[in-house]
């Protein structure tokens, strides 16, 4: 299932990890770059309880027949829990303190969110890292890589990609801050709110021949919002029988834009739904849709109009008469129901 239809369980998980991180747990991690020579880097003891788990490995170039021969002597005398014996360089994990065990419990659960598909999307940032560097040594070679696939090693994984992201090179200290569950914390927000390795389900019916029975409205600001109400429509509704910006984006990629725009909201769509806010009257690309869905109020095309509305701000042509459902009240799955009613009228 794609990360996109599991916005109900990462919305679980912000709730739990919030609910932890309010507890300040006593709990460190720390990563450690081992090389084949051994772990002589580490010279200290771990506090109890602690969890060590491999999160990567560069095994090496097996470009000739010794080099597989060697792996495959390796490989059948290793324990994985721990890796390939003979790697070159190993990254492991360490969790230590008295909040491991719940910890361990929770991101057990998060790494489960992720398809092999999604993991991939940081398991290839390491991966092409350390072949990046092999290749310019050798070109010719044919380097090996591993990433643990333990729901564990996703999630750590996938929290030192998150440090990359926004802030580079943290994820290259031994000692990771801030704490696991404040980590967690913030790394589920942003996956929440961009669903960044997540996917809309996007077409290939030409943009300009669909008529849709449903178009969204809406500033970028409200895009989590509006994006779990349309995961909800799609669920109802035939393919391509919602307008929403992310599903065309190559097509809307183009010069006039606007004007293919303005002409799904006019003509395309028997039922427009904007999402009004104040900061839909500041946005530009608002505004273009704006004029065509105020073309249709004055020309008494009023019931392909619905708005929900988040506050009081003021939108140059609309009322304190109109109706509307009141998005700061009405959960996103109330709000989907309330357009599939509204449809069935039409």
């Amino acid at each position: 299932m794609a990360l996109i239809n599991k916005t109900r369980e990462i919305e679980r998980l912000i709730n739990a990890f919030e609910s932890e991180a309010d507890k300040y747990h006593d709990i460190e991690f720390h990563t450690y770059l081992i090389r084949q020579e051994g772990l002589s880097g580490i010279e200290r003891k771990f506090r109890m309880p602690h969890h060590a788990i491999m999160l990567w490995q560069y095994i090496g170039p097996l470009g000739s027949e010794n080099a597989l021969n060697e792996f495959s002597n390796n490989f059948s005398e290793s324990d994985l829990k721990w890796g390939i014996r003979g790697a070159q360089l190993t990254k492991y994990g360490v969790i230590e303190g008295a909040g491991t065990d719940q910890f361990l419990k929770m991101a057990k659960r998060a790494g489960g969110i992720f398809s092999e598909e999604e993991s991939m999307t940081f398991k290839s940032r390491v991966i092409n890292e350390i072949l990046t560097e092999e290749l310019k040594k050798n070109p010719k070679s044919k380097p090996a890589t591993a990433v643990n696939d333990h729901p564990l090693a996703i999630w750590l994984n996938y929290l030192l990609y998150y440090l990359s992201q926004t802030y580079p090179n943290r994820e290259h200290s031994t000692n990771i801050e801030p704490d696991l569950f404040t980590l967690s914390l913030l790394a589920l927000e942003q996956l929440e709110d961009e669903l960044i390795i997540g996917k809309s389900d996007r077409s290939i019916t030409d943009l300009s021949k669909i008529n849709f029975r449903v178009a969204v409205s809406f500033p970028g600001e409200k895009r989590k919002y509006v994006s779990r109400v349309v995961d909800i429509l799609r669920k109802e509704l035939p393919n391509d029988s919602v307008f929403y910006d992310l599903d065309y984006q190559a097509q809307i990629a183009r010069p006039n834009a606007d004007i293919l725009l303005q002409n799904i909201y006019y003509q395309q769509s028997e039922l427009v739904v904007v999402f009004l806010c104040e900061e839909y009257s500041k946005k530009e690309w608002c505004g273009l849709e704006w004029r065509a869905i105020r073309d249709l109020i004055k020309s008494k095309n009023d019931k392909k109009i619905m708005f929900v509305k988040f506050d009081k701000a003021e939108v140059d042509g609309t009322f304190s008469i109109d109706g509307y459902i009141d998005g700061s009240k009405y959960r996103t799955q109330e709000v989907a129901k309330y357009i599939l009613d509204r449809l069935r009228t039409i």
